[in-house]
Parts: C-alpha cells; structure tokens; sequence
C-alpha cells in the first residue's frame, strides 16, 4: 500500500505497485511526511540529496537522528545521492562566506535549480520500469519558480518521459505554512530537526535567516520549539 493522493488534512492510501520516496532533509516539513507516512502504515524510502553545501554534515546528523527515532530502522536504509551543481564557489550556500541573516529577505535563500536537482536525483536509481511516487515537502511560504504546481507538472512529465514509467510528484503540504506544518506535526519530535543555513560546532547558529523563520513559525503555532531538548539529539 502506498500513497497515489494526498490532500492537506490526510494521507490517502489506495493499492498501487509504486515504490514511494520521500525527499527527506531532517528539515520540519520532511520529517513531518515521513511521520505521516509512517502513521498510514506506509513503507517511504527517504532520499537524501547531497550538493556540498555548508550545513548538509548537521543537516545529514540530524535526518539519521530523527529516522532513528521511528524505531523503524529507516536510518540504515537513507539514501545519499551525491550531485555537484557547477559554480558552487559562486553562491554562499557552498563556500564560507557570508550568508543571510535573519532580517534579510527571503529570496536571498534561492539556489537556482534547487527542486529540479532534487527530483532529478531522487528518480537516478533502481529499476527503469519501476513507478514512482515521489513527495516533497514544499510550502506556501515558498515563493521560487520551483514551488508552482506548473512546475511540478511539468517535472511529472519529463520524469516520466525520461525513466518510461510513471512518475507521480505529490505536495502534500503545498497549501500549509510552516507554521501549519507544525501544528500539524506536532506530535512527532520535531525538536531533532534542523532548520539552520550556517551550523555552527554541529547546531544550529540562531542567527541565520532559516532559523529567524522556524522561531517565528513557532511563535506563531503556539508550540514549543524543544530543539536541542530532545533526548536523542543530545547524543
């Protein structure tokens, strides 16, 4: 059993021979999938996608912490795809530079491409034949060209094209903002994730414009942000 449709309050489950995978970054909005699918009895195989970037070794502790936590040993069965974009030295987000803080605006956060190289690499492996069902956990506050549904429609048709079987992009959270993700989400530990551009020593740096935007969905949630509090994350 796995997903084919979702709409914003559950998860619907139909038979379907479709492997599903989720784009999973330790992040609040994955993490709060990979509960959910759990929840449904769903068997997701979670895709991680490493471009190089500053915060991915804390980014890729945090996804294994919070996995674990499911007491499903879905940690041991992650999935790194490796993919270096070009002119990384470019951006701030792949050298040591500056990087945006928490007053900046949003559109500071863009890496050009981002969504496609992620739904790109998440279809690179396993049987060519073999249906897909991939889901990402982009949100109303996400204002790029890579968060319409025209682009995931498209992105369903050259996937599918390029693999000659059926690949289903699903948003499961695409009329939520973060602050719904959370409420939402709540009763899953979300304080093992990370939401953090610039880690520093392994945490996250409380300055950065990412974790300015999870204390202000917090706030606004009315939920306690137990980052750091969380047992396992002391480990």
């Amino acid at each position: 059993m796995v997903i084919e449709s979702v709409n914003r309050e559950a998860w619907t489950v139909i038979g379907s021979t479709a492997e599903l995978r989720i784009l999973f970054s330790g992040g609040i909005e994955s993490a709060v999938l990979m509960g959910e699918a759990i929840e449904a009895g769903l068997v997701p195989i979670p895709v991680y996608v490493a471009t190089g970037t500053r915060w991915e070794n804390t980014e890729l502790k945090s996804a294994n912490i919070y996995l674990e936590t499911l007491e499903l040993g879905l940690s041991d069965k992650i999935i790194i795809r490796k993919y270096t974009p070009g002119d990384v030295e470019k951006h701030w987000a792949y050298n040591k530079g500056s990087y945006p803080l928490a007053e900046e605006d949003i559109q500071t956060l863009e890496i050009s491409g981002r969504n496609e190289t992620l739904l790109r690499e998440a279809v690179r492996f396993g049987e060519d034949d073999q249906k897909l069902i991939l889901v990402i956990g982009t949100t109303a506050d996400n204002p790029f060209k890579d968060g319409d549904q025209q682009f995931y429609s498209e992105m369903e048709t050259t996937l599918s094209a390029q693999r000659r079987a059926r690949v289903t992009i699903l948003t499961p959270l695409k009329g939520l903002t973060k602050s719904d993700v959370i409420k939402r989400g709540k009763r899953f530990p979300l304080g093992l994730t990370l939401s953090c551009v610039a880690p520093l020593n392994g945490k996250a740096c409380g300055e950065c414009i990412k974790c300015a935007s999870r204390t202000a969905a917090f706030l606004t949630a009315e939920v306690i942000d137990k980052y750091e509090m969380e047992e396992l994350n002391e480990s």
